[in-house]
């Protein structure tokens, strides 16, 4: 069983890791946001799913530039990323909720105006992230936060009314008197522990539910870019097939099919002009680029119960040979379903179609395959499994990155 909790934190930190300038963002606003709902005596149920949103609230922001821009505490053209986050989260059980939060988050109140917005009812705990938000972006490094107290309430105080629910502003203003409150935040910004904790309802899930959390990261991954869109859902069609082919049992099986759609959760930390790239990368943008894998195995490593999923996901660019990364490990230290993985997200990458390139045809593909495993690179006897069944798993991917794509158009549709 796998905390739904711990792999929402995991997902929030790896889209706050874009840029140093967000350095836990995400969490401050929680933070915030748990502490001024307690304040107001909100009830657990809207406590907990406030939190959440709060945690989740930029999951929007598909690149850092987007990210950075709505930092400015007068925020231009904020609504875009909240109603990506929208999108993103809204059709999934677990998420509901949390969605039509972020929808509106960055509503103003306008003297009561704000309650409504483009036709649709703004729940409180909109208003209340507002807040939150607002507050955690007048945060300065240059001095310790407790010594900014009186300076942020005095810019909150001036917008109460027009920017902000005045009975929230009200809330901060006694809040803002409690010394740890200050600490707290200080020790968040700075990645410490701290005293008081986000009560947050947690749930246990399944392997079928995991695949379904993971297969929404998989969006959230890969819809930063369109030259990304679809790849892991082709890489977990992929993976999924193959270990299916290789006699893995069920559970096996569907492991490596949820680790196919969070392999890269670790670029979420790399910007979206190195995904871009259509030329080849300096050795620079190599390097930030190469760090993704390792960052997919910190982020999963929080998450009691994803120890094999972890390593599935996070090895697909190790090697046989140890010249893979980043961990330099060998043939013998790698797990069958790390091998699978290896060869799962080479052959999507080099078949699937992005926008500067179409795909290899399968003689180009076997070629490639044939090389690395003769090089011991990749494991010869999963090369040989997908030479055999090469139709059928091309078109399990093929069927499953339509799927993938279809989604991304209409997503793309819906920002227009």
């Amino acid at each position: 069983m796998v905390s739904l909790l711990e792999l929402t934190l995991q997902l929030s930190r790896a889209s706050d890791m874009v840029s140093p300038e967000l350095n836990h963002h995400q969490r401050l606003v929680a933070y915030i946001a748990f502490n001024l709902g307690e304040e107001l005596c909100f009830d657990e149920k809207k406590l907990n799913e406030v939190s959440v949103a709060a945690i989740l609230h930029d999951v929007g922001g598909l690149s850092m530039q987007e990210r950075i821009k709505v930092l400015k505490f007068e925020a231009i053209n904020p609504h875009q990323h909240a109603r990506i986050g929208w999108l993103l989260l809204k059709d999934y059980r677990e998420f509901a909720e949390i969605a039509r939060i972020i929808k509106f988050h960055h509503v103003d109140w306008n003297r009561g105006g704000g309650l409504r917005f483009c036709g649709e009812t703004v729940m409180p705990e909109s208003h209340l992230i507002h807040l939150s938000d607002r507050i955690a972006t007048l945060i300065s490094r240059d001095d310790k936060i407790i010594n900014q107290k009186d300076q942020i309430f005095k810019k909150i105080a001036s917008a109460s009314g027009r920017k902000f629910n005045p009975d929230y502003v009200k809330a901060f203003e006694k809040l803002k008197e409690k010394e740890f409150f200050w600490y707290d935040l200080e020790s968040i910004s700075n990645g410490r522990r701290y005293y008081k904790k986000i009560n947050f309802k947690d749930q246990c899930l399944g392997i079928d539910e995991l695949i379904g959390i993971t297969k929404l990261y998989a969006r959230v991954i890969d819809f930063r870019s369109n030259f990304t869109a679809v790849h892991s859902e082709g890489v977990s069609a992929v993976a999924n097939r193959l270990a299916q082919h290789l006699s893995c049992d069920e559970l096996t099986c569907k492991k490596i099919q949820a680790a196919g759609y969070i392999h890269d959760i670790g670029k979420l930390s790399v910007p979206t002009e190195i995904l871009e790239k259509p030329s080849a990368l300096t050795p620079e943008e190599f390097a930030v680029m190469k760090k993704h894998t390792y960052h997919t195995y910190v982020l999963l490593n929080q998450v009691q119960g994803l120890e094999e999923v972890n390593e599935y996901a996070a090895m697909h660019h190790e090697r046989l040979d140890g010249s893979g990364y980043p961990f330099k490990l060998t043939g013998k230290e790698l797990s069958l379903g790390a091998r699978i993985m290896a060869v799962a997200d080479i052959f999507t990458a080099v078949t699937e179609n992005r926008p500067y390139r179409k795909g290899m045809q399968k003689d180009q593909v076997i070629n490639i395959l044939k090389n690395m495993a003769l090089d011991e690179k990749i494991d010869a006897g999963i090369v040989e499994n997908l030479i055999t069944n090469y139709l059928d798993i091309n078109i399990a991917r093929i069927n499953a990155q339509k799927k993938a794509r279809t989604r991304y158009v209409d997503f793309a549709k819906l920002l227009v």
